[in-house]
């Protein structure tokens, strides 16, 4: 994707350089700004592609946890353990926004949960997570739907 992005602005460039021969410098900046706008998407696109975003959440009824792919790639071999507990649980594959649910005994404080996934070419991911009994699944319209520029 490097090289499509490097074309991109090269074209532009030419682009932006003819457009201000032939018209005027108005013409030209306006160019300018469609072309960054078209670099900055090709970037964000490279930035998140292949991105599995494994979610741990506490079930409704707070006796189980729900483990979620809220990422644009499959996740492949997760490995979920909550701490306090002892629990250890393995989901061979988790395709872009399934969930699985596990039971677990009633959480009634708060229980770390570390999560360990790769993606589909092998790159290897892991997060930690500290959950309490009010941490129910929410649909935060405001948050990214994967993490773009190392957001967290």
């Amino acid at each position: 994707m490097k090289r499509d992005l490097l074309i991109v602005l090269v074209l532009g460039l030419f682009a932006c350089i003819a457009l201000y021969l032939l018209f005027d410098i108005y013409v030209c900046m306006m160019g300018a700004v469609l072309v960054i706008a078209l670099a900055m998407s090709l970037f964000i696109m490279e930035d998140t592609s292949m991105k599995p975003n494994v979610m741990v959440f506490v079930e409704e009824d707070a006796k189980g946890i729900r483990v979620r792919n809220k990422g644009n790639a499959k996740a492949v071999s997760v490995k979920v353990s909550l701490a306090s507990q002892d629990l250890h649980f393995e989901v061979p594959v988790l395709e872009e926004d399934a969930a699985v649910s596990f039971p677990v005994p009633p959480v009634t404080e708060k229980v770390k949960v570390t999560t360990s996934f790769k993606n589909e070419k092998g790159d290897s991911f892991a997060k930690s997570f500290v959950l309490t009994p009010d941490d129910v699944e929410d649909e935060d319209i405001l948050k990214p739907i994967f993490p773009i520029f190392g957001w967290k």
